[in-house]
């Protein structure tokens, strides 16, 4: 059975897996469900993909209204996650590699105007690519966006891996989008993530980690088993061990290293080789602190590998992020077989 699926789609159930011939996997399905009541989290959206067949293994949400699995086909502010398409580019496009370095003034996590110039001073502080993108940089990945890349390599790396153009064929899913850079600083804006206009669905950030994993081949996702998948490169295998090497020193020492920490002595994850990028922005709809987990993890025996997009977005008062959340997930993944099979 295949075909096209109502976007109305609120609860995913054994019945409804087993009537629609869905990819979940019903036990992770009901882990992360199980999970966020736990952890009482106000609004999130987690996707769950097997990076090389395209295969959902899972799609769950939830917000005030209660569970939502629909959530994960709409798009949110994406904060730093857009950092991966600036990284992909300046990979691709300029003789920029993990090791060159970049100098920055004043605090990372900022971006003013006199932060993006090239002048520098006995303050200017170095760092390297990789450094940069496992801190979150926004200093110096704006400075790569206005002056090494420049608009016209940013956004045609960015329409290659999915944006403007809809992830699913079965189900009815928002673009991710972003600006038109309007002036040098938005530039900036937009190559740092550092912006309330660049706007991320849970799915599509899957999709595109799917590239790091399979050597720079982007898979299509899929939800319905037999339905058929795509797969595009959209950057090379050297860029793609790049991107690796840079997401798996985030959780080693980076903005994940502390959800993380000892994971080295963990009975699962330490079989793993995981890599993310981490993303936070305040925002409005829905109102509260957004916290993004962006990323993937592989059995170094099996190969068996899974993307995953984790959103959760926190109010005043809470008990878990998209870190810590995601953390989880993974190990949930890989600690238990598959209850469904995947097939192409």
């Amino acid at each position: 059975m295949g075909g096209y699926i109502d976007r109305s789609l609120r609860t995913i159930t054994p019945d409804l897996i087993e009537q629609l011939n869905l990819t979940i996997d019903w036990n992770l399905q009901k882990y992360i469900a199980a999970t966020a009541r736990k952890y009482k989290v106000a609004f999130t959206s987690v996707v769950v993909m097997d990076a090389f067949s395209g295969d959902i293994l899972a799609l769950y949400g939830n917000d005030d209204t209660g569970e939502n699995c629909a959530l994960g086909l709409d798009s949110y502010l994406g904060a730093s996650t857009f950092k991966l398409v600036t990284a992909a580019a300046a990979l691709e496009e300029c003789d920029i590699s993990p090791t060159s370095v970049f100098t920055y003034n004043g605090k990372s996590n900022t971006l003013y105007k006199n932060q993006i110039t090239q002048r520098t001073n006995r303050w200017t502080r170095k760092i390297t690519l990789t450094r940069a993108f496992a801190l979150s940089n926004n200093v110096v990945f704006a400075k790569i966006g206005l002056h090494h890349l420049g608009e016209g390599p940013l956004l045609l790396t960015a329409m290659k891996l999915g944006f403007w153009q809809t992830p699913l064929r079965e189900l009815s899913c928002t673009p991710s989008t972003l600006y038109i850079p309007e002036n040098e600083y938005n530039l900036a804006e937009l190559a740092s993530g550092f912006n309330h206009s660049t706007r991320i669905s849970p799915i599509h950030a899957a999709q595109m980690i799917t590239a790091v994993v399979n050597d720079g081949t982007m898979v299509t996702p899929r939800i319905i088993r037999s339905d058929t998948t795509d797969k595009h490169q959209v950057f090379s295998k050297e860029t793609a061990e790049y991107l690796q090497t840079m997401m798996s020193r985030t959780i080693r020492s980076g903005t994940l290293s502390k959800a993380f920490s000892g994971y080295g002595y963990d009975r699962v994850l330490k079989c793993l080789s995981m890599g993310a990028k981490s993303g936070t922005i305040d925002g409005t709809d829905p109102e509260g602190r957004y916290t993004w987990f962006v990323g993937y993890a592989q059995d170094e025996k099996t190969a068996r590998a899974i993307t995953i997009a984790c959103l959760v977005v926190r109010q005043d008062y809470f008990w878990i992020e998209a870190d810590r959340y995601a953390r989880k997930v993974i190990r949930q993944c890989f600690s238990k077989p598959l209850t469904v099979a995947t097939t192409n």
